[in-house]
């Protein structure tokens, strides 16, 4: 029986571990055992990035913003640089992140799905490069954005939040949305079910390469207020390519700085400070979904966080981990972890995190649940 043809449309390219937390390497790993994957770049033409810093620039001068993929120009220049005849040759689309670009292509009669983690109508006023932007650039990108998904045979985001999005601000169908988590992007020969250990010193992983985004001044409060009521913690910071040397030079700070998995020996090391840590910290303010929530569910490492986007789809309070609620301070942190810790809930949770991770954080399973839409969809 002949296997199905996969276009994988996507400017990421299928062997990057890097690009997008390693989510766009994983994807196509797994579409790959559902079918053969063609991977279809959607690179723009080279004189797209030099236009967008221009555009960036004048609106800076108003002091405004521009996210210039959602213009019907740069839209469309965005567009032009994919090949549509390689479409013809697949059985089926899967358009990763092409919110932008999707309404502009002729797809033929052929059943795509647009996959994302968010909206760009949920972006606004929530994710830093979204705020402030022009109101008629809000209304281009929220028209383009809903062509593109009226274009979709089938929706698949990552979370909850973003599905609501779809249905309330882009008039899309409940049931032409799937909502299927993304799952950890480490190795599965480096996954397994760790014992908690914790020797009178607690280490506390942060992931992320935004410090403000990820909440990185709230974590640091929440590790200083441990050490200063009773528990020696060090927080181990790592994704962050620059970090200021005061915070370098705290005694409970170790910076890492950014690893890339795209080299063996910086991934065996990601892999390492890991494995070293009891709990994660990452009180992001604004989240599609952390891949890294899903990477810590599968090394029994509960995640503190707060309850924000996407986040509720990984973190279920109790099991692998809490959210608390916006606005919380770096004190209510380090409160909750320290009552967690003294409770022993937090070792209880070591085994939890991983149940989380092999019922639904994996990639397996999101390969199934793919595998299911695109059966329906060919069928």
């Amino acid at each position: 029986m002949r296997r199905l043809k996969i276009g994988y449309i996507s400017r990421f390219s299928p062997l990057d571990k890097k690009a997008s937390s390693g989510t766009a390497y994983m994807i196509a790993q797994n579409l790959d055992r559902i079918g053969d994957i063609v991977w279809i770049n959607s690179n723009p033409p080279k004189y797209y990035r030099p236009l967008e810093l221009v555009v960036k620039a004048i609106a800076r001068l108003f002091r405004k913003k521009i996210d210039f993929a959602y213009t019907y120009w740069g839209s469309r220049i965005l567009s032009s640089g994919i090949d549509e005849s390689s479409f013809v040759s697949c059985d089926i689309l899967i358009a990763f992140f092409s919110g932008s670009q999707l309404c502009n292509w002729d797809t033929g009669d052929k059943p795509v799905i647009y996959l994302s983690d968010a909206t760009f109508s949920a972006m606004i006023n929530y994710y830093p490069p979204f705020c402030n932007l022009w109101k008629w650039n809000i209304r281009q990108g929220i028209d383009i954005e809903k062509r593109s998904l009226d274009k979709a045979t089938a929706i698949v985001l990552s979370s909850d939040w973003s599905a609501a999005s779809a249905v309330k601000d882009l008039g899309q169908s409940v049931n032409k949305i799937h909502v299927i988590e993304f799952g950890a992007n480490i190795d599965l020969k480096y996954i397994s079910n760790r014992t908690f250990i914790y020797k009178d010193h607690l280490d506390l992983l942060f992931l992320g390469v935004e410090w403000f985004r990820k909440g990185g001044a709230i974590a640091v409060d929440a590790t200083q207020w441990l050490n200063e009521h009773g528990i020696s913690a060090t927080l181990h910071i790592v994704g962050i390519k620059e970090m200021d040397e005061s915070i370098k030079a705290l005694p409970y700070i170790d910076y890492v700085g950014f690893l890339n998995k795209n080299n063996p020996d910086e991934y065996l090391r990601l892999i390492q400070v890991i494995e070293s840590c009891q709990a994660m910290l990452l009180p992001t303010i604004a989240e599609c979904s952390a891949i890294s929530f899903a990477e810590s569910s599968a090394y029994g490492l509960p995640v503190f966080t707060y309850c924000t986007g996407g986040v509720s789809n990984y973190i279920q309070n109790g099991k692998n981990g809490y959210m608390l609620p916006l606005g919380s301070s770096g004190i209510d942190f380090g409160k909750k972890i320290k009552e967690c810790l003294e409770s022993c809930e937090l070792e209880s949770m070591a085994h939890t995190s991983f149940e989380v991770y092999r019922e639904k954080l994996n990639w397996n399973t999101w390969q199934n649940k793919m595998a299911e839409v695109i059966r329906k969809l060919v069928d």
